[in-house]
């Protein structure tokens, strides 16, 4: 993967193409960058990889039909030298523990400045892992529903938080399967999972719970 000149080459994937588009006119303007690609939908992801061969893939969090860092997992079986920058509005602690966890080399916020993205883009490229310094200390209380205590005793993953929260909302197993991009059978698995790890058999107990906590 030898870079054009002295530039990186990037990957650019998510799916609201007016941040796609104003991150890569963003990054066109760094003389050490340039965007070679854009993608829109997670199937598209290791096929362009494989045509355009990027160095770093920056990463949406909410993909449909798949998280980003299941997807990042993905990519770094297959292409073990790219480098992978995450970026999402979720300020977690647990959502960065699950991606330093899957390997990958970068959490960031949406809403950083464009001083810490760069910042944090060449740190990668460096060969450095960046972890944005605002959600790096388990700082959340225990009743945050991403809090680290809360998730290590109940070992919630992100994708059963999501579907505990829209089961609270009143959303079925179709609605939910339509809503997060899954089919109706992996919806009925996460809520098998969701009982055990909590130790309740009732739909009623779970909407409690997710009252109770937050989510």
């Amino acid at each position: 993967m030898s870079p054009v000149g002295n530039q990186t080459r990037i990957l650019l994937v998510d799916d609201h193409r007016l941040f796609n588009d104003g991150l890569k006119s963003l990054l066109n303007e760094q003389a050490d960058l340039t965007v070679c690609g854009q993608v829109y939908q997670a199937s598209d992801v290791i096929p362009t990889i494989h045509s355009i061969r990027p160095q770093l893939l920056l990463l949406d969090l909410n993909l449909q039909g798949i998280n980003g860092i299941d997807l990042g997992k993905t990519v770094i079986s297959t292409f073990p030298d790219i480098k992978i920058l995450l970026l999402t509005m979720y300020n977690q602690p647990k959502l960065l523990e699950e991606t330093q966890r899957a390997g990958l080399h970068g959490y960031l916020l949406k809403d950083s400045s464009t001083n810490d993205l760069l910042r944090g883009i060449r740190s990668v490229l460096a060969g450095y892992n960046h972890f944005d310094p605002l959600i790096a200390q388990p700082t959340a209380p225990p009743t945050d529903p991403f809090g680290d205590d809360f998730a290590r005793r109940l070992t919630l993953t992100f994708r059963e938080v999501e579907i505990i929260g829209l089961i609270r909302e009143g959303f079925s197993n179709e609605q939910i399967a339509d809503r997060i991009h899954l089919s109706i059978e992996t919806v009925k698995t996460h809520r098998k999972n969701i009982h055990f790890k909590l130790g309740i058999s009732k739909a009623t107990d779970l909407v409690r719970f997710a009252v109770q906590n937050g989510l």
